[in-house]
């Protein structure tokens, strides 16, 4: 991160595990740019002057009335303009993405893209805004609150803003899920993403769940489609192919393959094949040419 000129800020700040929040003035004015991505998502409430955010080719605006919600990983300019006052928070992507995992009872593999401003006068905007004031007291104010209900509250704004906010995970949210899924199931889902990269048996997965194997094999059956095993080779395989088919990737394909918990290298590559229709390496050099072909595309516009 890169900040441009002389500044003039007051900043109160109070972190609790993966969540934080202050409450912070810019006299000055500044301009920030994010060299490097931040693996949070933040929750702006203003009460004074403007901020505006640059995310790719759009510029996020926010004035008092106006919130601004975002991840941070997108987040490419930040200007903030002469006596900017605000309450922010902060919330570790980590617990974004599990918040957002136990809502669609499923693992969350890809990012989450969210970057949007909200009205704080519209029903979802004032009830985050209340929400944010009511944190700030909790930790501001002259009797501190517990540690377990800061955090529930830190929780309900993330479920809140998963929910409210639009983001590419929005529609599978809307989507009625099913009340009987079984508790020891989103147990044994979330070991698995957790652990995603070890080596585990059914026996291990239904014991950290909490449950007999033959109970978890009928609860993946039945809510999934699958075996408890299958499920977990089909999320390693997603893991890997957007990995892949990311044209920053940097890693070798059995780099990539390991991290995400396969060890033999030509099984890994059949099932890879049988899952997807190609190779593990036609998939590398699919996006790393369209990820060269991007590059060039800007280097003959910044040429002209």
């Amino acid at each position: 991160m890169q900040v441009g000129g002389h500044i003039s800020v007051e900043d109160r700040h109070y972190s609790a595990g993966p969540f934080s929040i202050w409450a912070g003035m810019c006299h000055s004015g500044m301009k920030v740019t994010f060299s490097r991505p931040s693996d949070a998502f933040v929750l702006y409430l203003p009460h004074s002057s403007a901020m505006e955010i640059d995310v790719g080719r759009k510029r996020l605006l926010s004035t008092p009335g106006t919130a601004m919600v975002g991840n941070m990983a997108q987040f490419e300019k930040l200007t903030i303009h002469e006596n900017r006052g605000h309450i922010g928070i902060a919330f570790e992507k980590s617990a974004m993405v599990r918040q957002l995992s136990q809502l669609l009872d499923a693992p969350v593999l890809g990012d989450i893209d969210l970057c949007a401003t909200l009205e704080t006068d519209s029903a979802v905007g004032s009830r985050l805004a209340a929400l944010g004031s009511l944190l700030w007291d909790c930790f501001d104010g002259e009797d501190r609150v517990s540690t377990t209900a800061t955090t529930h509250l830190f929780q309900a704004a993330m479920v809140m803003i998963l929910e409210s906010v639009p983001h590419n995970y929005s529609a599978r949210l809307q989507k009625p899920m099913s009340p009987a899924m079984p508790r020891n199931l989103k147990r044994a889902i979330e070991y698995m993403v957790a652990n995603i990269a070890e080596p585990m048996s059914v026996a291990e997965i239904a014991r950290e769940a909490g449950t007999s194997v033959r109970a978890l094999q009928t609860a993946f059956q039945q809510f999934k489609d699958t075996t408890p095993l299958n499920f977990l080779r089909q999320m390693r395989l997603e893991g890997v192919r957007k990995t892949l088919s990311d044209s920053a990737n940097a890693l070798s394909i059995a780099q990539v393959a390991r991290a995400w918990g396969f060890t033999h290298m030509g099984r890994f590559s059949a099932i890879y094949h049988d899952a997807f229709g190609q190779t593990p390496s036609e998939t590398a050099k699919l996006h790393s040419r369209r990820g060269a072909g991007v590059a060039s595309s800007r280097s003959t516009d910044s040429s002209r």
